[in-house]
């Protein structure tokens, strides 16, 4: 007699919705159960009358056949956009473009920062060669032995310290392996077209997802919203989810992407002291994104802007009209722009009112040279769990976690960002559900080995 199939999802981004709609590819309606007032997790679109907000600016790259399958299934092909990436980092008010170009490197900043920064590489390349015992390197370590001393300090020990909000020397260097290219010492002209080149939703990430959402309502599956997890424990019954409002639902199965830390501390009975104790040193930076409309159009020619410099509070600057013209109402002619804040949950900068956040952004618009004029709309988004923080020793205890779940609660399947504390992009997050889900149904795969690759780039267009 076969075993019902009855599981449940925590968590409506991009790894939630997937497994949710997974698992009605296979036959089987999960229940789905969401936090927030809205799906797509940091990969919402927020809106505004017809103003929209990406909060992180999401790139859809993918490598795998399978999620580019879904991405077009779930959209049509009219309401994709091909972006070419154009990335800059403001440093002694030079536009620098990003990644890093070695001809740029040598002649934009002036001749003696050039011999300067080239002379710091070859003394750091020379000692990586002399490294006689390979060791785990922090980020402190892996920026100098990759840029050189001067360079490293120029473009990324401030903007590091900004955003992942600690001391390099305190951060894990495995996230910059994948996340931060090597200098480009190529001739102009020899990249390939395409090489730098995304798929976006007209409308911003959240279209996607609300889409996916839509599908499983189709399905007779609809994520329920507003809808915190505050338990979860095991009886003869399978597991049941306890949720804020007093409702409970039982299953037979858990995919969680809540952050692992608090699956943690939601488990009942509680874990052993020690497993508790390594999930609180899991920690998350938050994000706050402003949308700024400024009514005069500037050439911006970038579709990020990265701002390493103390003067600015702001550690990152998108600019929407790079993204898609519909972030934007239709004849909108100014200026459009995505300020981010890194923040940690609880601190300051998070705790701000909308009026002292305001004038923030303003001081950093006016460092920008953009600031002279009053926005013609502005919008605040919050996103509390937005990054898993790389910390050392952050990979043994996800492990230690994964072990002790996997040893005495195989019916949990921690998936996406956060259910996995790893620095996915949304095409790993959602390969991990798909691998969970799988595992769910007996097939021998591993979801933890998604993304493991170090050679790994979000670069290029996969073609169809």
């Amino acid at each position: 007699m076969a075993i019902p199939q009855n599981p449940l999802i925590i968590g409506a981004g991009p790894a939630g919705l997937t497994a949710g709609i997974e698992l009605v590819k296979r036959g089987v309606a999960p229940r789905i159960y969401e936090s927030s007032m809205e799906v797509g997790g940091l990969a919402r679109t927020l809106t505004d009358g017809e103003w929209r907000a990406d909060p992180g600016g999401h790139r859809f790259f993918t490598q795998h056949e399978e999620i580019m399958d879904l991405w077009k299934s779930l959209l049509p092909h009219d309401q994709w956009i091909a972006l070419p990436r154009r990335s800059a980092m403001l440093v002694d008010r030079h536009l620098v473009p990003y990644p890093l170009v070695g001809r740029d490197l040598l002649t934009q900043l002036g001749f003696r920062s050039g011999v300067r920064g080239a002379g710091g590489l070859v003394w750091s390349r020379m000692r990586r060669g002399m490294r006689a015992v390979e060791k785990q390197q922090t980020f402190r370590e892996w920026g100098v032995e990759e840029f050189g001393r001067y360079w490293y300090r120029l473009f990324f020990d401030g903007y590091v310290r900004k955003t992942w909000l600690a001391d390099p020397d305190h951060l894990a260097s495995d996230w910059a392996n994948q996340r931060i290219k090597p200098i480009d010492w190529r001739r102009p002209g020899t990249r390939n077209g395409n090489h730098d080149v995304f798929r976006y939703p007209r409308l911003g990430p959240g279209q996607l997802w609300d889409a996916a959402a839509a599908r499983l309502v189709e399905a007779g599956c609809p994520p329920s919203l507003g809808s915190r997890v505050i338990g979860l424990h095991r009886d003869s019954r399978g597991w049941t989810i306890e949720l804020e409002n007093g409702e409970t639902a039982t299953g037979d199965a858990v995919f969680s992407s809540m952050p692992l830390q608090t699956l943690v501390h939601v488990l009942k009975p509680a874990p052993p002291k020690h497993v508790h104790a390594i999930a609180d040193t899991l920690r998350h930076r938050s994000l706050i994104t402003v949308a700024v409309a400024l009514p005069k159009a500037y050439d911006v020619p970038f579709n990020w802007v990265y701002t390493p410099g103390p003067e600015f509070r702001v550690g990152r600057v998108q600019n929407y009209g790079r993204w898609s013209a519909a972030l934007a109402p239709a004849g909108f002619s100014g200026t459009h722009l995505g300020l981010e804040y890194f923040t940690l949950p609880h601190d300051d900068l998070w705790l701000a009112d909308d009026d002292n956040l305001r004038a923030i952004v303003q001081q950093d618009l006016r460092m920008l040279g953009v600031g002279e004029l009053d926005p013609e709309h502005l919008m605040i988004v919050r996103s509390q769990y937005a990054y898993p923080i790389y910390e050392t020793g952050r990979e043994r205890n996800v492990v230690r976690i994964r072990d002790y779940l996997r040893e005495n609660h195989p019916a949990i399947h921690p998936i996406g960002r956060n259910g996995m504390h790893r620095y996915d992009n949304q095409d790993h997050a959602m390969l991990s559900a798909l691998r969970s889900v799988a595992r769910y149904f007996g097939e021998q795969v591993d979801p933890w080995q998604v993304n493991t690759d170090l050679g790994y780039h979000e670069t290029g267009l996969l073609k169809n």
